[in-house]
């Protein structure tokens, strides 16, 4: 009686083995795969010079062309300005500069993006220079937050639009020169 069981036994793992063996000359297995898409913009000018045009006396609007890409949809704009100095040289002027109309404050107009919750895309800027672009003192206005049209993402020309107001009549001919900043931050 023992013959039959050893016997059996022998088969049972004989047969295991073969099993075994046959299992492991093929494999798979499934792995999950996370990535995460980091915020990124840029703001770059449309055109790197902006001739805001000549004038005698009065206001001279500035109308600059930016170009704004984000995977967001909502973006926080702000402008940083200067003054218009004499020869495009902001160390001690010689001539007092051309004087930005803080009052007027910066026009932020992105074609395709709407202000965020409602409200003006009128930027106040304050009454003196409160930071420097380069050797420039400027003009940095308050933050304005727009959402975009477009689904998930904000690419869009915007618009900066700032006023020298010049009241001196007998300013010194000549070219003058100053900077203009559109900043941008994505917005959650």
């Amino acid at each position: 009686m023992r013959k039959p069981t050893a016997l059996l036994m022998s088969i049972v793992l004989v047969a295991a083995m073969t099993a075994a063996a046959r299992g492991d000359m093929e494999g798979s297995a499934v792995a999950a795969v996370h990535a995460t898409v980091t915020a990124n913009i840029s703001v770059t000018p449309s055109v790197p010079i902006v001739d805001a045009g000549s004038l005698q006396i009065g206001d001279l609007v500035g109308r600059i062309p930016f170009l704004v890409h984000a995977n967001t949809e909502a973006v926080k704009m702000w402008v940083t300005a200067t003054d218009l100095y004499k020869g495009d040289v902001p160390s001690e002027p010689t001539v007092d500069p051309i004087p930005l109309n803080t009052s007027a404050g910066a026009t932020i107009d992105p074609a395709g993006a709407t202000v965020f919750g409602g409200g003006s895309n009128v930027a106040l800027l304050p009454a003196s220079p409160d930071t420097m672009i380069g050797d420039f003192p400027a003009y940095q206005s308050q933050p304005i937050v727009f959402e975009s049209m477009d689904n998930g993402t904000f690419s869009h020309d915007v618009l900066v639009i700032v006023i020298w107001t010049l009241t001196n009549n007998e300013q010194p001919m000549g070219d003058y020169g100053g900077r203009v900043m559109l900043s941008a931050m994505v917005m959650p």
